[in-house]
């Protein structure tokens, strides 16, 4: 029956060599010209973007993408220039990457080319890839970690699990959330009844020991160089509300339409979609596995549908992962950002699924049917409103790098205090971006990570630092309006109390105040 399915998808590859080559070249072009024009402004910054570019008052976390900016930065190249090629070739390669992947596991030309569509023109895949953020790049990882597993699935030689195993350890150090790709790929394998149990065993082996020294060798040599390396707490500081639980699941319905419709149709077609999907993944994984395990002892055949399951399984994985993390962390909360890796994933492993269920009849065909129907539908969706959002960009920019910030009459201010100021604003990253001067945090109740006052620098403390400063005469309070979402850090009137600020100048997107001082 393997043999049969293998020729029989042979057979369909070599008959679309035209669209083969259409869809190779095709997709990374149009992936690249969504991201120009999403971007003619310049690269969108965030202000995660300035602490990986080392422009703002917190330092990056996990390693990779900030090694690689200023890696780039090192050859004289300006760090946001850096960022933009980057980012285009990020935008190309994983439309690239997920082509061949979806290629080679489904079997079939249309259907690799609509899900490879389906994540290219999607508009969190678009917006995502036109900001200096980690998330391209960890999607990155992950596609070259399947390219590696299709491979093992085809050849079933195991050199190709270590490449899995340094994958995972990579995608573990361009974000944190890296380790759930390595449970689920893990589970798969254990549950791979084309081997005997001992072997299962050794095969998760392969893949633990290489991403384990990559991510504990670059932990240990972190805390020894610089004295941190996560700047996770190990406590469980998570404050989700119910309130935020059902924030996080309305950014899991955006998938399939926009927030513009109703929330009960929009959460009642995505839990539809989602028991529809898990029944045909259940479906196609069990019978594959048994399938496999009928033929044990025979020599493996390549079987590289099965990488549906370990793409399924990472949904679950991260998602769990996710619950962990805002368990552990104040004020982490599941937005679209961090939703978009499993919506890729997901998307991949329904894509093989569809492509490689038998034409049969009965309620598993009208399934099949429904969701190559939504899929259609969220394909037109998905040029719309991606229309939509890189028309915004190309006329406003993103980010820090938009048009008001650069045009900003306050950082225009600033830009004329004095070069050896120091600078305290509530947005240090804009300055630190658009003027590239150093600038602090304005004092802070609390961090925003744990929810408690940082006992080793105090709200006192920050205040007595900041007067101090102050005094000196050559010190400056930088207020931006459109930094609004700092809700840890004092605010500009209780400031004004508790330092005795003096205004300078109150601008329309901002103010600078300093002290009096007596002659």
């Amino acid at each position: 029956m393997f043999r049969f399915q293998a020729e029989e998808m042979l057979a369909i590859a070599r008959s679309t060599p035209g669209m083969d080559r259409l869809c190779m070249i095709g997709f990374p072009l149009l992936a690249a010209a969504l991201f120009m024009l999403s971007t003619q402004h310049g690269i969108g910054i965030y202000p995660d973007s300035t602490r990986y570019m080392g422009l703002g008052a917190r330092p990056w976390d996990a390693p990779f993408y900030p090694a690689l900016l200023h890696l780039t930065a090192a050859t004289g190249v300006d760090i946001a220039v850096g960022a933009w090629g980057i980012g285009l070739a990020l935008a190309a390669l994983n439309a690239f990457l997920t082509w061949v992947v979806l290629r080679g596991a489904s079997g079939r030309a249309t259907y690799a080319a609509w899900g490879t569509a389906l994540l290219v023109i999607a508009p969190q895949t678009v917006a995502l890839h036109a900001l200096a953020m980690s998330e391209p790049l960890f999607l990155t990882m992950i596609l070259s970690t399947m390219w590696a597993l299709l491979r093992y699935l085809e050849s079933d030689e195991r050199r190709w699990l270590l490449a899995v195993g340094c994958g995972i350890g990579l995608a573990s150090l361009v974000r944190f959330t890296g380790p759930p790709l390595g449970a689920a790929i893990a589970l798969f394998l254990l549950i791979d009844s084309r081997h005997r149990f001992a072997r299962r065993m050794w095969d998760v082996l392969y893949i633990m020991l290489p991403s384990a020294a990559l991510f504990l060798g670059w932990a240990i040599l972190s805390e020894w160089l610089i004295g941190r390396s996560t700047g996770r707490p190990m406590e469980w500081l998570g404050n989700m509300t119910a309130a935020d639980w059902l924030t996080s699941f309305t950014a899991l319905t955006a998938w399939i339409v926009p927030d513009e419709v109703p929330f009960a149709p929009r959460a009642a077609l995505f839990l539809m979609t989602f028991a529809a999907s898990l029944m045909l993944l259940v479906h196609h994984g069990r019978r594959s596995l048994e399938r496999a395990r009928e033929e044990r002892d025979r020599p493996c055949p390549a079987n590289p549908s099965l990488l549906a399951v370990p793409l399924g399984m990472f949904f679950f994985t991260y998602l769990g992962f996710m619950v962990l993390a805002t368990s552990i962390e104040a004020n982490l909360h599941l937005n679209s950002r961090y939703a978009w890796p499993v919506y890729c994933t997901s998307i991949m492993a329904m894509t093989i699924v569809l492509a490689r269920l038998p034409a049969t009849a009965g309620r598993v065909r009208k399934l099949h049917g429904a969701l190559v129907g939504l899929a259609i539908f969220m394909g037109v969706s998905h040029m719309l409103r991606t229309a939509d959002r890189v028309h915004q960009a190309w006329r406003e920019g993103l980010g820090f790098a938009a048009l008001h910030w650069r045009h900003s009459p306050t950082l225009a201010a600033v830009a004329k205090l004095p070069a050896d100021a120091i600078l305290y604003s509530n947005g240090p990253d804009a300055i630190g971006y658009v003027l590239r001067r150093p600038a602090r945090n304005i004092p802070a109740h609390i961090m925003l990570r744990t929810g408690r006052e940082d006992s080793d620098f105090t709200y006192a403390a920050q205040l007595a630092d900041a007067r101090k400063a102050l005094n000196g005469g050559k010190a400056y309070i930088v207020f931006l309006n459109g930094v609004d979402w700092r809700f840890y850090m004092a605010s500009e009137a209780e400031l004004v109390r508790r330092l005795d600020l003096h205004l300078i100048t109150r601008l329309a997107d901002g103010a600078i105040y300093g002290v009096k001082h007596e002659h």
